[in-house]
């Protein structure tokens, strides 16, 4: 990996600590480890955006006007900071060092063989990437061809028939498709001085390394630092994940902006005030990544009013609370007003709204998960360990709630639309929608986690029966 592509990832990096900085000012209890990982997601999909806006207005797609326009907002908003008095980024604390350096031989070496494994595991995802360009033709397809368009046009490929926008004319495109993931590769095309097949992928491999370091320090605050490593390594562990990672397909993007989302409302709830705005950006970005999800971003917005209402009483404070979630939804507005206004539709162009059913997928989606052929156990013992944890809380309701109505709405096309059905089939989509909950799926479990070893902590301890009967006498 050269120095501009590197230059190339650590710029939306930045851009998102400043962002990060400017919304979290109030905040003391995110550290700089999380904050990064926060960084290079929010970032990165805010270059995609004003690249998007850039071609609409046809301003060439080269790297003077983009990066004088990024240039330009971040100095605006380091004076901000600086005006306001915001430090750029919390002072370093190595709490997992202090555990590494405490006493306990036998916690050390847990800890230490589970924070090996999980860098080994995120450094060969780097160098695998590193070793073969574009591979799957989906990847190739969707969002590669348009990629390469762009780059050589330098534009959007828009002053054609509105039918073969973003370079559908060139294979099959989907037109209503996002275009965050061929922006993100036009970027990194931008800097390297040509479209390589390789280095356009690396985009991947930072969101897996952003979305192993958010968990681990999210779950390590929720159940402990060994359940956090321990559920990253799981997480790390999956053939899918480790196949996409490697890849430039959009779903593992959408699966880091989900869990952020999540994470992010699950803060707001606990009365963080700040990760409103966080949880509205982070939901906005995830509808820009890929269509699918509105069908969890919608519930999620349900959920999260049903909690404003019902706990926020004054009107004045409520309505703040609704501008900070509903605002920056407005991020992904250009998107929708361009895709619509054009009758781009939703989802893939092929799909057709006909109806069948098919209520035998149920036996063989459950076959499958069982089958733990591209995901670990997580899947399978995760509705498990939500009997085991007992009665949930609100907070945890709060954010089931949109997972299982995502989840849902999935298992429902499979039955009752012969499009989805078909590739249900044949073993194409079932994997990979999984794999775009399956961030969340982790930070969730992390939640029964914490319940399951609280409920063990507090059940009293039986007593000897020697000791019971003399109680007794």
């Amino acid at each position: 990996m050269s120095i501009p592509v590197v230059a190339a990832l650590l710029i939306p990096t930045i851009y998102g600590l400043v962002l990060v900085a400017l919304i979290l000012r109030n905040d003391r209890t995110t550290g700089l480890f999380e904050r990064l990982c926060m960084s290079f997601p929010l970032g990165m999909s805010f270059v995609t955006m004003q690249m998007f806006v850039l071609g609409l207005f046809r301003v060439p797609l080269t790297l003077m006007p983009i990066t004088a326009l990024l240039a330009t907002e971040a100095v605006g908003l380091s004076l901000l900071l600086r005006k306001k008095d915001i430090p750029l980024a919390p002072r370093p604390k190595f709490p997992l060092y202090a555990e590494l350096a405490g006493r306990g031989t036998g916690r050390k070496v847990i800890l230490s063989v589970l924070v090996l494994w999980v860098l080994l595991k995120v450094g060969s995802i780097f160098f695998e990437t590193s070793l073969r360009p574009i591979y799957a033709w989906d990847t190739w397809a969707n969002w590669s061809v348009g990629a390469k368009l762009f780059y050589y046009s330098k534009s959007l490929y828009l002053d054609v028939p509105a039918g073969d926008y973003f370079g559908r004319g060139a294979v099959s495109r989907f037109l209503s498709y996002p275009v965050h993931n061929p922006l993100m590769q036009v970027w990194i095309s931008l800097w390297a001085g040509g479209f390589d097949e390789v280095l356009v992928k690396f985009t991947s491999p930072m969101y897996l390394a952003c979305a192993a370091g958010f968990l681990a320090a999210a779950i390590g605050r929720e159940a402990g630092r060994i359940a956090a490593l321990a559920l990253v390594a799981i997480f790390l562990g999956s053939p899918l994940l480790s196949y996409h990672a490697v890849e430039g397909y959009s779903d593992f993007p959408l699966s880091v902006y989900l869990m952020l989302a999540l994470a992010s409302f699950s803060r707001a709830l606990r009365g963080e005030r700040d990760y409103w705005l966080l949880t509205g950006l982070f939901s906005a970005q995830a509808l820009f990544t890929k269509d699918e999800a509105f069908f969890i971003i919608a519930p999620l917005a349900v959920s999260a009013m049903w909690h404003i209402m019902r706990t926020v009483t004054a009107r004045r404070d409520r309505r703040k609370t609704i501008l900070l979630l509903g605002l920056p939804l407005l991020f992904v507005a250009p998107w929708y007003v361009f895709k619509f206004t054009h009758g781009f539709g939703f989802g893939a162009d092929s799909a057709k709204l006909e109806f069948t059913f098919h209520p035998e997928i149920l036996v063989q989606a459950f076959m499958n998960v069982l089958s733990l052929d591209n995901f670990a156990v997580v899947p399978v013992l995760f509705p498990a360990l939500l009997v085991a944890a007992g009665k949930p809380d609100r907070t945890f309701l709060h954010l089931l709630a949109p997972l299982a109505c995502y989840i849902l709405f999935f298992h429902l096309l499979y039955a009752f639309t012969p499009y989805y059905y078909h590739y249900f089939s044949n073993g194409t989509v079932f994997y990979r929608n999984i794999l775009t909950y399956y961030a969340s799926l982790i930070f969730l479990t992390a939640f029964l986690v914490r319940r399951i070893r609280d409920r063990m902590r507090l059940d009293p301890q039986p007593q000897p029966v020697g000791k019971r009967q003399r109680r007794s006498a």
